[in-house]
């Protein structure tokens, strides 16, 4: 699992976060409160994702994500936790893969580790996100995928 410092550089850093979360406690914290849309835009445009998929991952609609954006709210709790499980994936393929692009390219082809399934589409789910944690853990230790 990727470092918290890493998944809070994902997701702005210290900049937009506020502050620095080093541990699950303070991006617990973080989340209770509200992580601030800005936050959110920012994985959004690393993933290079439309609205429409990224309000999905939300599970928002993306006229309140559009309203989020002009009023510069915070997301809830619910919002922000699914923002947190996407910027962790996205620490971890980066990670694994070594460059931010290979992790986007990585995430949005479909993996025949996964069923020739994309990476990000089963990722609106826990147990989705699971599966490609997985796949990752595999390809990282050089196991089969």
């Amino acid at each position: 699992m990727p470092a918290m410092q890493n998944i809070g550089e994902v997701l702005g850093g210290r900049k937009c976060l506020g502050r620095a979360p080093r541990t699950s406690a303070e991006m617990d914290a973080l989340i209770r409160e509200g992580i601030p849309v800005d936050c959110a835009s920012r994985v959004q445009a690393s993933l290079a994702l439309p609205d429409q998929n990224f309000a999905d991952f939300l599970a928002v609609g993306t006229r309140t994500l559009l309203r989020m954006r002009q009023g510069n709210k915070r997301l809830s709790m619910a919002a922000g936790d699914r923002l947190f499980r996407l910027a962790r994936l996205l620490s971890l393929a980066t990670e694994v893969l070594e460059s931010p692009r290979a992790a986007r390219d990585w995430l949005s082809a479909p993996q025949p580790g996964l069923g020739g399934m994309r990476p990000l589409d089963l990722m609106l789910t826990e147990a989705g996100c699971h599966e490609v944690e997985q796949l990752l853990g595999r390809i990282e230790y050089g196991v089969l995928a």
